[in-house]
């Protein structure tokens, strides 16, 4: 997050500029710098003595919690968010890996915290952002440390780290370290590229605690524009924001963004609007969601591939969407994109094989699990690769498009079930005219035993759901003939806040209609 060098120089030169807005609450540059400033110092004089210093939070998305993270990144410590819907035992898990001496939470998210075991009497600085009960003797409230005076708060010494959280699809998310900063370099390089300046407004659709949320943010805090908190779950709001704030850039995942392009409001969002930027990512981006956010934000969409590990790789912009597959990018500035084959040498082009990233802004280590890494010869000179769990190809144009995951099919674990990275089936889903979205789900009926694919899909209109259902169901018999497939028709298909499909929810709801398909297809007589 922005720190103290840059809030002040923004608040001499911008001072009365809006710089942060949640709602009704609107910061200018000069209030947004003096509450950090309060902020930080008293964080310095509460900050427990245990090196090295580590910040977590544990909160929604609002004004305060940006104010608080600014505080501690002036402070040189490293701050991470948690994904508060993951579950008591992934919350647990990553905070172990972590070990914070800060911990930052929001009265909504309190109970993921408590879950979890934490904090328990752990000896660390305790922030709460609605405040504290008066038999409260441990937590500190936000607001009592905006009473507190401004000073000069100095960074604590300590070696310099950088966390993030992998998303933990199957299970405990796994920390990643970082032991220095990429953060000026990519700076310059997407200014450079996209020609972001201090007028543009940037609309936040996902959670902080997603490393996209405030690495984007980042961006435009730095240059001095504004940055807009926007709810990832109110298409309304967030349509309202889009044209009230004047909105240039925003990043949506998939989800979201169809939301948006599908509602009628957006329809003329290219005519009434300021965007010039939109950025998504993702599985689940098909070309009905390309195509209509053309037609309805005008030519504004860049698709992007990157991993918690690797950083932001790979880039493709709206006009080459049009020609080339949806998934496919092309190398950005000091990234170099591999495919492998099993004995870890390069494949020739449109070859499929697992995907190896080169970059500067490669992690140097997860805390409890070792990374494969690999120093391999490419474009002349030696370079060190990441071995990601992605596969693909390399097209003749240099574009990289992903084609699977290398540990194939991802099976339930111990009865629940898991988000399946079927590529092929699911990218031959999503290419379907009369599929709107779609999900593959692997699993066993519970009665019987067998082994069944479900998939559950939205069609664009109740017109073509006939169309749709023996569209999504020749694509399963073609793709995965081994196993029987249950094509279900749905209203919408369910995502997390980082558009990760809500796998066991999806399971629940269309689980009778599987079930009762199950037992019909047994009461069918056998062929004579």
């Amino acid at each position: 997050m922005i720190k103290l060098t840059d809030l002040r120089k923004h608040a001499e030169h911008r001072s009365g500029h809006v710089a942060l807005v949640d709602g009704e609450v609107r910061l200018t540059w000069a209030s947004l710098a003096d509450k950090v400033v309060r902020v930080a110092t008293a964080i310095e004089e509460r900050l427990p003595d245990i090196r090295p210093a580590r910040a977590v939070f544990v909160a929604e998305n609002r004004w305060e919690l940006v104010v608080a993270m600014a505080a501690v990144s002036s402070l040189g410590i490293p701050c991470v968010g948690l994904d508060y819907t993951s579950g008591p035992e992934a919350i647990a898990g990553a905070l172990e890996q972590l070990r914070p001496t800060v911990v930052i939470s929001s009265g909504q998210q309190r109970a993921a915290l408590t879950e979890a075991g934490w904090p328990e009497g752990r000896e660390l600085l305790d922030i709460r952002l609605d405040g504290t009960d008066p038999d409260d003797r441990v937590g500190v409230g936000f607001t009592d440390l905006l009473r507190s005076r401004p000073g000069e708060p100095k960074p604590v010494e300590q070696p310099f780290e950088a966390f993030s959280f992998t998303s933990g699809t199957s299970g405990v998310p796994k920390l990643v370290i970082r032991r220095a900063s990429f953060e000026a370099r990519r700076f310059a390089d997407l200014v450079d590229q996209y020609s972001f300046d201090e007028d543009d407004v940037h609309l936040v659709t996902v959670p902080l605690y997603h490393a996209s949320g405030p690495g984007w943010a980042r961006i435009f805090l730095a240059l001095g524009g504004t940055v807009v908190l926007g709810p990832y779950d109110d298409t309304d709001a967030l349509i309202r924001l889009i044209q009230d704030e004047g909105v240039s850039t925003t990043l949506m995942v998939p989800p979201v963004l169809k939301r948006v392009v599908a509602h009628p409001a957006s329809e003329h969002l290219h005519k009434t609007s300021r965007l010039h930027f939109v950025l998504s990512g993702g599985r689940h981006l098909n070309r009905w969601v390309v195509n209509n956010t053309w037609d309805r934000l005008g030519p504004v969409l860049h698709l992007y591939y990157g991993t918690t590990e690797t950083g932001v790789n790979v880039m493709i912009g709206p006009e080459e969407l049009h020609v080339a597959p949806c998934r496919s990018g092309r190398p950005m500035p000091g990234n170099t994109v591999a495919v492998l084959d099993p004995d870890n040498r390069p494949v020739p082009k449109g070859t499929r094989g697992r995907v190896a990233i080169a970059s500067y802004q490669l992690m140097d280590s997860y805390a409890s699990a070792e990374p494969e890494f690999l120093d391999l010869d490419h474009g002349g000179r030696t370079q060190r690769f990441l071995l990601t769990g992605d596969s693909g190809f390399i097209d003749e144009a240099g574009r990289l498009e992903l084609t699977g995951r290398n540990d194939g099919v991802s099976r339930a674990v111990e009865g629940k079930p898991l988000d399946v990275n079927i590529f092929g089936l699911e990218n031959d889903l999503m290419d379907l005219p009369c599929v709107r979205e779609t999900a593959v789900l692997r699993t066993r009926l519970q009665d019987s035993g067998e082994e069944v694919l479900i998939v559950p899909f939205a069609p664009v209109s109740a017109e073509r759901l006939e169309t749709g259902r023996r569209a999504v169901a020749a694509s399963c018999a073609r793709r995965v003939p081994c196993l029987p497939a249950y094509v279900i028709a749905v209203d919408a298909i369910p995502y997390s806040p980082t558009g990760k499909v809500r796998a066991g929810h999806l399971l629940r709801t269309v689980l009778p209609s599987v079930l009762a398909e199950a037992a019909a297809r047994l009461a069918e007589p056998v062929p004579a």
